[in-house]
């Protein structure tokens, strides 16, 4: 086996040589993911967490060499901060895709505004970006691989530890980093990565998240500017995988990489619900059974979900008292659908959270961790078991394995084209189409900015519009 260093060095071989080799199929799949974090973050741009982070770090409206743009016509920050806002946006309402198998993160949040934020500093074509994005997956995914299940358990918050990581490669690639200055941008972000998940369901969530794009972006352009960082910063015994508690596989990541592409198998879910992703089946076999029974909330008398025995400790707000809690709820979850009909970004609201006939329905949720639910190679498991014990006896049950959105359940483009509607309504108005349509071609864009450039815009179009206002996704569609 080689040694640690020349392993590394392989690494960022791997991915500067072979980031242009990514197929077109890829290359459209990763346009998807890219419109539909667009749309989620146009969303974001609206919400008080966004608000609040926004002013403390206070966009300026003038442009300067080294500033990129605070989406949402805020303004102009440095690169690195601007990156760090965006992705703020795009997660605060944990409506951004997911991938719950391999690196238990949100994926593109980080890599996404991390290249997007480094392509308003150099001119890139959409080609070079979407390379970058699928590449900074690629990493977090395969890294993910060795670290997981026992880090994300043990408390991180793997969208904030190997998000900084994969924001590192996506902005090394765009800003033209060569595999040596690439190597030591990696080393930088190992030292940068952070994240708890004793955070969610507050603020701090998507500041974490923010603050590793950011520190992926900075790394970068660190290692640019000849920062070094020492070998062995990923994979040795004080590196970033053994540290947070991961395992280094004697097989090499390098001849792995790209072969195959992680982003199509086994893929990200671009989710159905603005929620933890732990929720979503749960949700599925709900409006699933709402679609083929008149179920009225006050005659449930209980309400049973069996789920992993990692789930409880994900979603930890089984008594939710706010929207931002309610997102980490099983409980909430299921009462908010159960007396809406749906799950969108209007029913997170702390009215809805507090209501009466909302706690009522909490308080009769009984979640059960069952270890005999299947799962891959002994990791966490979406799966999840409904059964609703009715007033009269009868008891409604369905099993779903896998949530709407995931790989085996990819949702059209008439369902991503609704959804990126619904979420960005409020500020693109009529160009909603146009604007997705054109992120769904961002690789065939001779400057990858102009893709972003609807959502920099500081016209809403209707300011009079709120966030309760936002309909729901592809799932009301359907149901």
């Amino acid at each position: 086996m080689p040694d640690i260093a020349s392993r590394e060095a392989a690494l960022a071989r791997a991915i500067v040589e072979r980031a242009s080799s990514v197929p077109p199929t890829i290359r459209a799949l990763a346009c998807e993911h890219i419109a539909d974090f667009a749309g989620v973050a146009a969303a974001g741009l609206g919400s008080d967490s966004f608000a609040r982070i926004s002013r403390t770090l206070a966009p300026q409206p003038a442009q300067s060499q080294s500033a990129a743009r605070v989406w949402g016509g805020a303004g102009w920050l440095p690169a690195r901060d601007a990156a760090m806002l965006n992705a703020v946006a795009g997660h605060v309402d944990d409506f951004d895709d997911d991938e719950a198998e391999l690196s238990l993160a949100h994926p593109t949040v980080t890599i996404l505004t991390a290249a997007g934020a480094a392509a308003d500093l150099v001119t890139v074509p959409g080609s070079r970006l979407v390379e970058a994005y699928v590449a900074g997956v690629e990493l977090v995914m395969r890294l993910g691989a060795m670290l997981n299940p026992a880090h994300y358990t043990r408390g991180f918050h793997a969208t904030a530890t190997l998000g900084a990581l994969g924001a590192a490669v996506s902005a090394g690639l765009v800003l033209g980093l060569d595999r040596e200055r690439l190597r030591h941008a990696l080393g930088i972000a190992a030292s940068l990565a952070g994240g708890l998940r004793s955070n969610f369901g507050s603020d701090t969530k998507s500041l974490q998240t923010g603050n590793a794009a950011r520190s992926g972006l900075m790394a970068a352009e660190l290692a640019r500017d000849g920062v070094s960082s020492t070998p062995g910063s990923l994979f040795g015994p004080l590196g970033f995988v053994p540290v947070f508690g991961g395992r280094v596989p004697p097989d090499d990541i390098a001849e792995a990489f790209g072969a195959p592409w992680l982003i199509d198998a086994p893929g990200i879910t671009i989710k159905a619900y603005p929620c933890c992703t732990c929720a979503h089946t749960a949700l599925d076999s709900l409006f699933a059974l709402m679609a083929e029974h008149r179920i009225e909330p006050q005659r449930i008398l209980r309400i049973e979900v069996d789920v992993d025995e990692a789930a409880p400790r994900i979603l930890i707000h089984d008594n939710a008292r706010t929207a931002l809690e309610g997102k980490f709820s099983m409980p909430f979850c299921l009462a908010a659908g159960l007396l809406r009909g749906r799950l969108g970004l209007a029913e997170f609201d702390d009215a809805l959270v507090l209501a009466p006939e909302t706690r009522s329905l909490m308080e009769r949720v009984v979640i059960c961790p069952d270890p005999s639910l299947p799962k891959p190679d002994g990791r966490i498991t979406l799966a999840s078991r409904l059964r609703l014990l009715l007033q009269d006896g009868t008891v409604l049950e369905r099993h779903t394995q896998q949530p709407s959105g995931s790989r085996s359940h990819r949702l059209s483009k008439d369902q991503l084209s609704a959804k990126f509607t619904a979420n960005a309504a409020s500020r693109l108005g009529p160009t909603c189409k146009e604007v997705f349509e054109t992120l769904l071609a961002l690789d065939r864009l001779p400057d990858a900015a102009r893709g972003f450039d609807a959502l920099c815009s500081a016209a809403r179009f209707d300011p009079r519009a709120s966030r309760q206002d936002l309909i729901d996704g592809p799932i009301a569609l359907q149901h």
